[in-house]
């Protein structure tokens, strides 16, 4: 008898980096159930140094992934 696992659905995600990472884009396939913020730790991003934009309007990184583009932009701050 096969073990019926259920699973969350893997998705594709087309990450767009602006702004000074190493990268220029990277496709990622993640579990369904997962937030940006989970990916952008496991690709070594600290998510509290970025928005994500998803079309024309930032989304949180606490938001479940959905398939698709996103750009994620480096947040830089400092001055007097």
């Amino acid at each position: 008898m096969k073990s019926q696992k259920k699973s969350s659905q893997k998705i594709k995600i087309l990450f767009k980096f602006l702004g000074g990472f190493p990268e220029k884009e990277k496709v990622v396939e993640v579990e369904g159930d997962k937030t940006y913020s989970d990916v952008l730790e496991s690709l070594g991003i600290n998510p509290e140094t970025v928005v994500i934009v998803k079309g024309d309007s930032p989304i949180p990184v606490d938001s479940k992934v959905e398939e698709g583009e996103v750009k994620v932009l480096r947040v830089i701050s400092g001055g007097n």
